[in-house]
């Protein structure tokens, strides 16, 4: 039986440009297709597809270089920076079983929690459908303080790698003497939650 690291190593490896569009399909165009992944292998000499753009512009990346000009070859990196940042994703989150045994819950009481409005936990599902849990939304033994408030606040465009980043990016308006906290750290340590659901409701817009 395969350990949840080895799972994880394994969910990883799964990672492609359909999975990478299905992660960030809430902003992007309809355009994008949900297939399986076709295996194509594309000429570097040929052009953006459709979806490689989509996929960028989803990920906050720019079509020109410094110059001004298009560059496919940064852009094609761009891309696998951002498959790699959602392999991190999954090698750090935790799944339904870590989640039950972190929290001293069943597993039908963490799905409980995803099925309320708003969910008292953000998941994601894996190229093979396993369900993970970003793992910046614990404590040692509980969920983030004030998690729920903070993710009502989120609006329906912000994604997987959108939030990621804000949860776990230090921010210039959380300061804490001559420190700059990332969101997580901020509720983690206990500090006024409404600091964060303000920044939380600029990142949905």
């Amino acid at each position: 039986m395969q350990s949840d690291n080895e799972i994880r190593d394994q969910l990883a490896t799964e990672v492609s440009q359909d999975y990478l569009a299905y992660i960030l399909s809430q902003n992007i165009q309809n355009s994008i297709s949900n297939s399986q992944p076709d295996n194509e292998t594309r000429q570097k000499s040929q052009p953006l597809s459709p979806k490689e753009k989509d996929i960028l512009k989803a990920g906050g990346a720019r079509f020109t270089d410094a110059d001004g000009h298009g560059s496919e070859e940064i852009s094609r990196r761009q891309i696998q920076q951002l498959q790699n940042e959602v392999r991190d994703i999954i090698e750090q989150a935790l799944t339904l079983d870590e989640v039950a045994q972190r929290l001293s819950a069943s597993k039908e009481a963490v799905l409980g929690l995803l099925a309320n409005t708003p969910p008292g936990l953000y998941t994601f599902k894996t190229p093979s459908g396993v369900l993970l849990f970003p793992r910046w939304q614990f404590t040692e033994e509980a969920t983030l303080p004030h998690l729920q408030i903070i993710l009502q606040n989120l609006g329906p465009g912000v994604n997987l790698l959108t939030l990621n980043r804000f949860m776990t990016t230090e921010n210039g308006d959380l300061l804490l003497g001559n420190r700059c906290l990332s969101p997580r750290d901020w509720l983690a340590s206990g500090h006024d939650p409404s600091e964060v659901e303000i920044l939380a409701r600029d990142i949905s817009g």
